[in-house]
């Protein structure tokens, strides 16, 4: 599978305006909320709920594709006979969007028009609870309209032949298969970290952080790490071995150096756990 296409499944939000084919309209199962997973998700007040929103719009990688004033990137500017593939201007579209259809959107992989949806990391963000999803809307909302629109999806050669093999899907089909196939469970002491996993990681490590072939690697390599190790690679994009891990250093860069410690160890341990299971 392309590295730029599994980029864009961890981190773009690639536009829900586009003219594209009917998707399936088969209705997929609503997931069920997980449990508050984010630090900061007990807002107590306006404030506190819009600076939560700004910070999940990081952590959650939107600001990977999107760029950092959420106006939108062109992501494959390296692969043009692939086809043409856009994060979209939020702040052009958040006012088009009533809170219902952001959630169908955004945990559901459902465009409010039906039409067909690809690379948003909805089966990533399926389980995201709703009080965080609440504050990431509310932050939403504050952006005012700016810039201009990127073009819709273009599908080149390249794209379709790897769709036709199976390699990936869209956003329908991609949340059906997160639901149905999760990380391990580790125990109810590393809940909260398979959680944040399920949100961060999967979007590049696959729905049971197995890895995709030639791309990233089982998340198991993470036993070979100690936790003070995970650390550093958490907060730096540092590895163990050499200080640039290309990739994984520019998400850590952008996006997972915003965890809470506390969330950062929620995570590490459960990673810890899950490398260390009897297999």
């Amino acid at each position: 599978m392309r590295k730029f296409a599994l980029l864009l499944a961890a981190a773009a939000m690639l536009s829900a305006c586009e003219k594209s084919e009917p998707e399936n309209t088969e209705t997929a199962a609503a997931p069920t909320p997980a449990a508050l997973t984010f630090d900061g998700s007990d807002y107590k007040d306006e404030a506190a709920k819009l600076a939560h929103g700004k910070r999940l719009t990081e952590v959650l990688h939107c600001n990977a594709c999107h760029g950092d004033n959420l106006q939108g990137t062109n992501v494959t500017a390296d692969d043009p006979d692939y086809g043409d593939m856009n994060a979209p201007n939020i702040t052009l579209l958040q006012a088009k969007y009533s809170d219902a259809d952001f959630d169908q959107l955004l945990r559901h992989g459902k465009p409010k028009d039906g039409r067909e949806f690809w690379f948003m990391p909805v089966e990533s963000y399926q389980s995201l609870s709703d009080a965080d999803f609440a504050a990431l809307i509310a932050y939403l909302r504050t952006l005012k309209p700016a810039g201009k629109q990127l073009p819709p999806l273009r599908k080149g050669k390249g794209f379709n032949e790897e769709v036709a093999k199976g390699l990936y899907t869209n956003a329908d089909g991609q949340v059906k298969r997160y639901a149905a196939e999760t990380p391990e469970d580790m125990g109810p002491q590393h809940e909260r970290g398979r959680a944040i996993a399920r949100l961060v990681c999967t979007g590049c490590h696959n729905s049971k952080l197995q890895g995709y072939e030639g791309f990233t690697p089982n998340l198991d390599i993470t036993g070979g790490f100690s936790s003070a190790e995970l650390e550093t690679l958490l907060t730096t994009g540092k590895g163990k071995s050499k200080p640039d891990l290309g990739l994984m250093k520019d998400i850590v860069l952008s996006s997972l150096h915003n965890l809470t410690p506390p969330e950062r160890q929620a995570l590490i341990g459960y990673l810890k756990a899950r490398a260390e299971r009897p297999q």
